[in-house]
């Protein structure tokens, strides 16, 4: 089955299942041409949402979808665009029933992205993390990058050309080491990032 922008339930199922590029690709056109982030911001508003929270379920949403294609789950039952709404649907309903008995408005059950302080919080924790990134490597700079996308052993070994799945997780745990063991180095950075220290003494 094609949805609305021209790709079927194939070409999107296999870029999922493919290499760094193609998974970035797909992601980009799932976002941006398929019409499926409007139809979870509409489904959201018209349930009592705001747009900041349907944009968070769509994300959510996205990353549900497509573990559950990776790791064989998605059984075929009905089309990718339906299996993807009714995991937004399922979501948003989850999501409702926890802070619904909250004496809050809506809005306060997530961070406010119209809060100009907080948003500056998370781009330079953002920034941070990018500059810890850059200063154990190149190499652990990609091997995380891969980390981050969910990408299973045998697809980092793949992506970064080595010998086996053994290897590439022996590589993953290296780098992770090498990120915390950064971090706990600099005091200035743990408290930039709120990460108490513990005292050994």
């Amino acid at each position: 089955m094609k949805n609305p922008a021209g790709l079927s339930d194939e070409q999107i199922t296999q870029a999922l299942l493919s290499g760094v590029q193609q998974r970035e690709a797909i992601f980009a056109y799932l976002y941006r041409q398929s019409g499926w982030r409007e139809w979870v911001l509409r489904h959201v508003s018209q349930q009592g949402g705001d747009e900041p929270a349907g944009e968070d379920v769509f994300q959510e949403t996205l990353i549900l979808f497509d573990r559950n294609i990776r790791e064989g789950r998605f059984l075929k039952g009905s089309a990718l665009q339906t299996y993807f709404f009714g995991i937004a649907k399922q979501y948003w309903f989850n999501r409702q029933r926890r802070i619904r008995p909250l004496p809050l408005d809506p809005k306060y059950d997530r961070p406010s992205t119209d809060n100009p302080e907080q948003q500056t919080i998370q781009t330079e924790k953002q920034d941070m993390i990018q500059h810890i990134l850059e200063q154990i490597g190149e190499h652990c700079q990609k091997v995380l990058s891969l980390y981050k996308l969910s990408l299973s052993n045998e697809e980092i070994a793949q992506e970064l050309g080595l010998s086996s799945p053994e290897m590439a997780k022996k590589y993953t745990y290296r780098c992770r080491e090498k990120f915390k063991s950064f971090v706990l180095s600099r005091k200035d950075i743990c408290e930039h990032l709120d990460i108490r220290l513990r005292d050994d003494k």
